[in-house]
């Protein structure tokens, strides 16, 4: 320090002196590391050196022993490698990173203890990914995050391939494309009436195909976050028709239909009533359209109330009666009637709690 030499990890050698530590590699000579030394406190200017001394890291330390101000790494070839800015070690403001030709790598901002804003680009100064902020924070942002007007800002891989399209205004994403490596949109997502709206793809055939899409219920969530309560859901055949869709209401299901290939209505759960009166009820159908069974169900899909089943020819087949949920929210059922195929009655029986039944008196009537 100032010429002579100091042990600094002798705290009587240290107390009370200011000035600049500088270290060296005893067989080389190469200098390893400068330190500012305030009073006998390392506080003030820290630059780290590799074993060629060549220098790799500056930065200004407060009393803390934190980052305060600049904070800059170089490349072997002196080039800047990253620089950022930090309060008491904690990133603060603007932050790049370069490649060792001095291209810019990434841009990001900092504040309130998050990242607001970046932005990455490959190899051909393309952008590769993006986050923009709500209010413009850099001069990075202005263009690519629609500050200056909507913009459709397209992002691509490594090798320069487009692999998505955004639509940004005044930081606010608007809708999203993604494609696959052969070009094929694989998802999307937009603003509906105020609510995201997202759609995924699978190819058949060399073309896009909608799978699944998905609506979420207003809020205030970022268009591309998968979180959220949903107000529908719908999935779709190889051929695009609709095959399943559901529908919801502050975050429960209220409605379920789902369809065959041929088109045919396959089932139709709908949820009716609040608290324990909520029912579920329930029909499916054949491919040919004929209704093969109807029942009612509680939430906790206990039968409840009359059940049926009906014959390939549509005629009833089977009706049960069930009890209301007990304390348990269990229920039991109480009788059942058969018919044949012709609308004969073949079976009238009262079930007993044990479990065994008791077949009506007078007969079975047709």
């Amino acid at each position: 320090m100032n010429g002579k030499a100091i042990n600094i990890s002798n705290g009587a050698e240290t107390a009370g002196q200011s000035g600049l530590v500088r270290c060296r590699e005893d067989d080389t000579g190469h200098l390893q590391r400068e330190q500012e030394l305030r009073n006998g406190k390392f506080v003030g200017l820290e630059r780290m050196y590799d074993r060629e001394g060549r220098l790799q890291r500056e930065r200004t330390v407060n009393e803390k022993g934190n980052s305060q101000g600049r904070v800059a790494e170089f490349w072997p070839n002196g080039k800047l490698r990253r620089e950022e800015f930090a309060e008491n070690g904690r990133t603060q403001g603007a932050a790049r990173r370069f490649d060792a030709t001095g291209r810019v790598e990434r841009v990001a901002f900092h504040g309130d203890g998050q990242e607001l804003f970046s932005a990455e680009y490959n190899a051909q100064g393309q952008l590769s990914r993006l986050m923009c902020p709500r209010n413009s924070v850099l001069p990075e942002d202005r263009k690519p995050c629609g500050f200056d007007g909507v913009i459709d800002t397209v992002l691509h891989t490594h090798t320069g391939r487009p692999a998505a399209q955004l639509r940004y205004d005044q930081g606010r994403l608007l809708s999203a494309t993604e494609w696959s490596a052969d070009g094929i949109v694989s998802a999307q997502q937009l603003m509906q009436d105020g609510r995201r709206v997202h759609r995924s793809f699978y190819t058949e055939g060399g073309k896009s195909v909608l799978r699944e899409e998905r609506v979420y219920a207003p809020d205030e969530r970022t268009l591309r976050d998968s979180r959220g309560t949903l107000h529908s859901q719908r999935r779709y055949g190889s051929t695009g028709q609709i095959t399943e869709q559901r529908t919801f209401a502050e975050g429960r299901e209220v409605l379920l239909e789902r369809w065959y290939l041929n088109g045919a209505l396959r089932e139709r759960s709908a949820l009716t009533g609040t608290g324990d009166q909520a029912r579920l009820r329930r029909e499916q159908f054949r491919d040919d359209g004929t209704l093969a069974l109807r029942e009612m169900l509680t939430t906790e899909h206990q039968p409840v109330g009359t059940q049926q089943y009906f014959h390939d020819n549509g005629r009833l087949a089977v009706e049960e009666q069930y009890t209301d949920p007990d304390v348990r929210g269990r229920t039991r059922a109480t009788a059942r009637k058969q018919w044949d195929e012709a609308g004969k009655l073949v079976a009238d029986d009262i079930l007993l709690e044990d479990g065994s039944r008791q077949r009506k008196a007078g007969g079975l009537d047709s």
